[in-house]
């Protein structure tokens, strides 16, 4: 995937693309497991991530919690 961005705004790649994985979980849309594995990072490091874009590590999905329970 490709975000267009304008040229004055000057964000570092790996903070967009943890905010967008941030946010794609945060709304179920991937799992965390999913999250980890696009992020390259361990479960942990995942969680501590999400507050720093103003989301919990305790809220989850039950679909979520099936797919992480599956994986």
């Amino acid at each position: 995937m490709q975000l267009e961005r304008p040229d004055p705004v000057n964000v570092d790649q790996r903070y967009v693309k943890e905010a967008l994985v941030a946010v794609l979980y945060s709304t179920g849309k991937v799992s965390a497991y999913q999250a980890c594995q696009i992020l390259n990072m361990t479960r942990r490091s995942f969680d501590e991530l999400l507050p720093q874009y103003g989301f919990s590590a305790l809220v989850d999905s039950a679909e979520n919690l099936d797919i992480e329970l599956s994986a």
